[in-house]
């Protein structure tokens, strides 16, 4: 009786051990993939804390001190001059990408939709071309866009840039929500055309309103490349007053010597806007994400 009570109370300790050697594994896992999270974080924000203290420092004090070395004393005139010399090309780009990006989005949209519910003969054969077009490397279409522009007289002006830019990121629009729309159930479109509403009603009253995270996922892909494009925005525009932000940053280096604290500061304000429409519809980036990549 005695040894039965011991196997008793051995077989009742056996399951906790066992959930207790599972919970200390599991924790161990955590503290190393939050160790590793910590060190990738770190990796990654060095760069930041880099340009911010150069930017705080003068410009002797860029070329006496070591990088990783906060300045003696806030210097603000690297930020007073950056903005001198970036303000203009940075509303420029504000104009630039957001009208660029309201129209790829546009456009993109009702081609994803299109490719996502239509079908047709050739549907995979335009798939398959929209593909090439958007992943061709587009500065094999610089000398054929700067044809182009300069024949229709656009060479040279935002309209152009944003011409460009529209026949360069419109593919890339539609094969991303492409995939958000296939994620959508055809109930809610079949119940409208039951109703009575017409293809592009259905889109725009229907589909759209669902489709939302995936579009601003879309959004914010266009703009941050629209934004930090530099190779046509050197080339498609000359003229110093309609230039937009990327190329001016290059131009901040200077002629003799380079200044870093001007160039940092002018970076980081290049970096602002990206950064707050990231942090603004970040979650709806992410949601947007998910629902393309869970169909089914």
């Amino acid at each position: 009786m005695k040894s039965f009570l011991i196997r008793a109370m051995k077989a009742l300790h056996e399951p906790r051990k066992a959930v207790l050697k599972l919970l200390s594994n599991f924790k161990v896992k955590l503290i190393v993939v939050y160790l590793l999270l910590g060190i990738m974080c770190f990796f990654w924000l060095m760069p930041f804390y880099v340009a911010i203290v150069t930017s705080l420092k003068t410009h002797r004090e860029t070329y006496t001190t070591n990088v990783l070395q906060p300045p003696s004393q806030v210097y603000i005139g690297a930020w007073i001059e950056a903005w001198k010399r970036v303000s203009i090309p940075f509303f420029n780009s504000i104009l630039v990408s957001i009208v660029s990006t309201v129209a790829c989005v546009l456009i993109g949209a009702l081609g994803g939709y299109y490719l996502a519910r239509f079908r047709f003969r050739g549907a995979e054969q335009l798939f398959f071309l929209i593909a090439i077009a958007a992943f061709i490397p587009y500065q094999v279409l610089l000398i054929p866009m700067t044809m182009l522009l300069a024949s229709l007289g656009l060479f040279g002006t935002h309209l152009g840039l944003i011409l460009a830019y529209i026949m360069l990121f419109s593919p890339w629009a539609a094969l991303i929500s492409s995939a958000f729309f296939l994620a959508i159930p055809k109930d809610f479109e079949e119940a409208a055309f039951v109703d009575g509403a017409s293809p592009l009603q259905t889109f725009f009253k229907v589909v759209l309103p669902i489709a939302l995270p995936g579009i601003l996922s879309t959004t914010i892909i266009i703009f941050m490349n629209v934004w930090n494009e530099f190779f046509f925005a050197v080339s498609l525009i000359t003229n110093p007053a309609l230039r937009t932000i990327q190329p001016e940053i290059a131009n901040l280096r200077g002629t003799t010597t380079v200044a870093w604290n001007t160039l940092m500061a002018g970076s980081i304000i290049g970096t602002l806007p990206p950064t707050i429409i990231c942090l603004m519809l970040g979650r709806y980036f992410i949601r947007g994400l998910l629902a393309g990549t869970l169909k089914g």
